[in-house]
């Protein structure tokens, strides 16, 4: 039956691995939880499931690019019962979506938009088949001390208890489903296939500072594909893109504090390959589907082996071989120290919550909002647990860059996997096969006065 309905709704004679096992988990009405590595087709898993049950699915998504992208690859393939609400349409287009929310199969929305004491009314009387934590891992990563309404996702599937919930992610870490079961208060149903990209090889330099960092990346990018970027600041964000593009190529910078219809930009342009180099924060990735993207380039290491996993997986959605290379100098130990434990929650901070005294506006907000589905006694629990995990990420990603053992199985040892080594998998094992796929120079050099006026007259 399941094979007919996928050649029926999607023309396909086959499914990729994990996918028909977690497709019959959700028809079982089991709530799963589904690890595919990226681009293994995770979409797919609510999709085909709600065109069988014939009930609305509500996705919860994390990110705009991530929604947007989702909501064109249906509507390109004829789907028309699909909607949307994000911060970044306008007021016409929010309230279209909105509209549509009652006639929908498929409805996007976050969390915050959800939980909003005015906005529930809108899922009122839906008879939801399928509830959808997409990038599942962001529940636990963010869902305490940057996304805290992610950490009560549970208040929406018990508004709706008929509904079957299924996390999907590319990542997890060994303490995700706990995090899951807990959170969603239930007991989710785990399928895993291998979270590793074996067309992936890994490689990492270390440098005795920054300059000689920039100088080995300017002289790299001339060869290295359609290639992101990857840096732990906005300031650098800017600063290496003007660089890169000093230098002359064409580049883009995407970043959380860039305007929604600048972030679109870039995107279409890098999709398009109007520009060949990204140069982004974390906030760049889920939701840019771009198979032929070769290199990702970590200029700081990130803060943990999920975020690296998850943020390379972005390279050769299209099977074929690509490569991820890290970076370090002694100086970015202070800088990922900095980024990941200046504003973390801390028991002096709850204290002086619980005693009414004043706390950071941010920090205040988070408290109060965790406070709707947590005490404090488990508050302080969370964040002293959060500390710890942040702690071993990071000591893992440092490890990696003194690592002369395999690479790969370090990474994967931290999931609990075992690999199959391919040919190409790491500098420490064979000579890694470099990529040499051409960037060509494409900055225009400015025209003097004469020039432009030449060429307006032209034009008239």
């Amino acid at each position: 039956m399941l094979q007919e309905a996928l050649e029926n709704w999607f023309g396909f004679d086959s499914f990729k691995p994990g996918q028909e096992a977690i497709i019959q988990s959700v028809l079982h009405h089991q709530n799963t939880l589904g690890i595919l590595p990226t681009g293994s087709g995770k979409s797919l898993c609510y999709q085909l499931p709600t065109y069988i049950i014939q009930k609305p699915t509500l996705i919860i998504s994390p990110l705009i690019s991530l929604m947007d992208d989702q909501v064109m690859q249906m509507r390109k393939k004829g789907e028309r019962a699909v909607c949307y609400v994000h911060s970044g349409m306008g007021i016409d287009e929010k309230m279209q979506n909105l509209k549509l929310i009652k006639k929908a199969k498929f409805i996007f929305l976050s969390p915050e938009f959800i939980l909003h004491r005015d906005n529930i009314k809108y899922l009122n009387n839906i008879d939801l088949g399928l509830i959808v934590l997409d990038e599942a891992h962001c529940i636990t990563e963010w869902g305490y001390d940057f996304r805290p309404h992610y950490a009560l996702v549970g208040k929406i599937t018990k508004r709706f208890p008929k509904a079957t919930v299924l996390a999907l992610t590319a990542t997890a870490p060994k303490h995700l489903k706990q995090d899951l079961d807990e959170i969603v208060d239930t007991q989710f149903h785990e399928i895993k296939t291998k979270m590793d990209r074996s067309n992936i090889s890994l490689s990492h330099l270390n440098f005795d500072n920054d300059k000689e960092k920039t100088e080995w990346l300017i002289n790299k990018i001339s060869s290295s594909g359609p290639t992101i970027i990857y840096v732990s600041s906005k300031k650098k964000c800017r600063e290496l893109a003007q660089l890169i593009y000093n230098a002359g190529y064409l580049t883009g910078i995407y970043h959380g504090d860039m305007s929604y219809q600048e972030r679109q930009t870039v995107q279409q342009q890098f999709l398009q390959n109007d520009i060949p180099i990204v140069v982004a924060t974390s906030a760049f990735g889920m939701g840019i589907n771009k198979p032929d993207i070769r290199t990702v380039i970590h200029y700081h290491l990130p803060p943990s082996p999920s975020s690296y996993i998850q943020e390379i997986g972005r390279a050769g959605r299209d099977g074929t071989y690509s490569q991820a290379i890290s970076l370090f100098q002694p100086d970015d130990v202070y800088l990922l120290d900095t980024l990941m434990f200046a504003d973390i929650i801390s028991e002096a901070d709850i204290d002086a919550f619980q005693a009414g005294g004043i706390l950071p506006e941010e920090k205040q907000r988070i408290i109060e909002i965790l406070r709707q589905r947590f005490s404090l006694i488990e508050i302080r629990q969370i964040f002293q647990r959060s500390e710890m995990r942040k702690k071993d990420g990071l000591l893992r990603m440092l490890g990696y860059k003194n690592l002369t053992t395999c690479r790969r199985e370090y990474l994967m040892s931290y999931f609990g996997e075992t690999i199959e080594k391919p040919t190409s998998c790491c500098d420490n094992d064979h000579n890694v096969e470099i990529i040499n796929e051409r960037n060509t120079k494409k900055v225009t050099r400015k025209m003097d006065y004469l020039e432009k006026l030449n060429q307006i007259f032209i034009k008239s």
